[in-house]
C-alpha cells in the first residue's frame, strides 16, 4: 500500500498561462517550495492515522455488514481537508521556506479578477482551483 497526493488534473482558463493544468502547476510547486513535501513531513501523524482509520472503517463495514472493501484505492477525505487547511493557515509560512510568502500572497494577486491586485491573501491559493484538485489516496500499486 501506498499514500499518494496529488491533483485532478483539471486545465486552468485563466491567469497568465491560460491552459496550463493543475497537474503542470503542482508540479512547478513541488519542485520550487516542496509544497507536497513539506504538507506530508508536517501532518505524517495525521496521515497515518487518517490512513488507519480508512482501512479499520472499511474492514469493520465489511466484515460487519457485508459492504465491498475496495482494497485498490481508498480516497483519504481527511488528508485532502488537512491539506485545505494547510494552505488556508499558511502553514508553509512558519516553515522557513525561501520564497513563502510568495510575492502574488502579499500583493494580493487574483488572476480570476480583473483587478490584479488586492488585500493579501494566503500563498498557493490563487483561483482556488489547485486547492480544489487536490486528492489524497492509498493505492496497492502506486500508479494510480
Amino acid at each position: 500500500m501506498k499514500v499518494e497526493l496529488g491533483v485532478i488534473d483539471m486545465p486552468y482558463d485563466y491567469g497568465e498561462e491560460p491552459g496550463k493544468t493543475t497537474h503542470q502547476v503542482a508540479a512547478d510547486l513541488e519542485e520550487q517550495y516542496k509544497l507536497f513535501t513539506h504538507f506530508y513531513e508536517e501532518h505524517l501523524d495525521d496521515i497515518l492515522l487518517a490512513v488507519s482509520d480508512e482501512i479499520r472503517l472499511g474492514l469493520i463495514n465489511h466484515i460487519k455488514y457485508g459492504a465491498p472493501f475496495d482494497q485498490e484505492t481508498i480516497i483519504l477525505g481527511e488528508i485532502v481537508r488537512s491539506f485545505n487547511i494547510f494552505l488556508e493557515r499558511e502553514e508553509m509560512a512558519g516553515l522557513g521556506v525561501d520564497g513563502v510568502p510568495t510575492w502574488s500572497a502579499l500583493h494580493g494577486v487574483n488572476s480570476r479578477l480583473k483587478k490584479e491586485t488586492g488585500p493579501r491573501r494566503p500563498s498557493f491559493i490563487d483561483g482556488g482551483l489547485l486547492k480544489a484538485s487536490f486528492i489524497a489516496w492509498i493505492s496497492n500499486n502506486g500508479e494510480t
